[in-house]
């Protein structure tokens, strides 16, 4: 599959332009001006060039205001589109996002631990598939993919509980070489939880906080940390990583808040249920299965949010996960409770919120990072 759209990422006042857009839903060309401190020429000669290239739409006149009536821009959904693959220890998830971040497709198969060749065969198979559902003229507008993944996933075979050395496989895997040349797409590849806080800034914070911590409580627990908006990865791209934080019995986080261990109580009472489909009827039938583990989890969170909260003085914690609604409100105000019960001397409290991608947020996460390479 051969790309149109591995041409040269755009100037920085059209992607300025689209990022603004994008954060508004909707503007019209005098506001854009203003917004971004740009000359009426400029913004007319940059928001032209991007509605002939068709990555804007103009909306209907605005009427009813002294002087002419005023033409809002909005994205054009169809003007690129980009994959986005979350590769986790026992799943893989493969979405495919228009220019909106608006999810056109996806699919998701879970492994008893992810393989390299289960990997090939997923994605040979179905990202064919998805780009199949493109009309034909918009099959050319995919701009490249992106991978969310653990780094170094071959050291968290022990925490698998596997007597495989599946997982060792990936240590000397050229995963962006293979996806580069069988797919002939730009690749960008980052940690999972970097990826799940950049959907979150991207399309959620609705609090807009400047400065929070992110946590993501999937596969094993992990986070990600955001300073002025800006999401801080840290001298290896590996920043926020909570999960590894020690609790008083020197145990990382990670080892007593995993929705592996979850998983694992679920199948001991042969239920036939996964954690990534669990339902909110599903949760209020087991609580009493699934409450210690809420309760364990939360403690584990709330550790995470002390240290952090003694180092960043963040203003929130926003916390997320594929759990059903209730199971996550329940999570935080655990979360909350457990914290409230930790020595907190000399600290500010922060507020605590939860994201809004939840199963989908690392994979909506790395389809942003095409989309943001070339346009935002």
């Amino acid at each position: 599959m051969k790309s149109s759209l591995s041409r040269a990422p755009r100037s920085n006042n059209e992607r300025a332009i689209l990022s603004l857009i994008r954060q508004q839903q909707s503007m019209p060309k005098a506001q854009i001006a203003k917004a971004l401190a740009l000359s009426a020429q400029a913004a007319t000669v940059n928001i032209n060039k991007l509605e002939e290239d068709k990555l804007l739409l103009r909306d209907a006149p605005v009427k009813g205001r002294v002087g002419q009536p005023s033409v809002p821009f909005r994205l054009n959904p169809d003007g690129a589109f980009s994959f986005g693959l979350k590769i986790g220890r026992r799943r893989f998830d493969l979405i495919l996002v228009d220019l909106q971040s608006t999810q056109t497709a996806s699919v998701s198969v879970e492994v008893n631990e992810a393989s390299v060749d289960e990997l090939k065969s997923f994605l040979e198979t179905y990202i064919p598939k998805l780009i199949s559902q493109l009309e034909p003229e918009l099959r050319s507008y995919v701009c490249g993919l992106g991978v969310a993944m653990p780094f170094d996933i071959w050291q968290w075979q022990a925490a698998s509980d596997s007597a495989t050395n599946t997982l060792s496989q990936w240590q000397n895997f050229d995963l962006k070489g293979y996806l580069e040349s069988q797919f002939q797409l730009p690749v960008y590849i980052s940690n999972d939880n970097n990826a799940a806080c950049c959907a979150e800034l991207s399309l959620g914070n609705p609090n807009n906080y400047s400065d929070f911590l992110y946590v993501y409580l999937g596969a094993f627990l992990g986070g990600a940390v955001v300073i002025n908006h800006q999401l801080l990865e840290g001298k290896s791209g590996n920043a926020g990583a909570i999960g590894s934080m020690l609790n008083a019995d020197r145990e990382q986080l990670l080892s007593q808040c995993s929705l592996l261990s979850l998983q694992s109580e679920l199948d001991k009472q042969q239920l036939g249920i996964s954690v990534y489909e669990l339902t909110d009827s599903q949760f209020t039938e087991h609580k009493r299965l699934v409450q210690p583990w809420l309760e364990k989890a939360a403690e584990a969170i709330s550790i995470a949010m002390h240290n952090s909260l003694s180092l960043l003085d963040m203003q929130a914690v926003i916390i997320d996960s594929p759990l059903p609604s209730k199971a996550l409100e329940q999570l935080k105000q655990l979360s909350i409770a457990a914290f409230a019960r930790l020595d907190s001397r000399g600290l500010r409290s922060c507020e605590v919120s939860l994201g809004v991608c939840g199963e989908k947020a690392q994979s909506i996460g790395s389809a942003q990072l095409a989309l943001s390479h070339h346009y935002f």
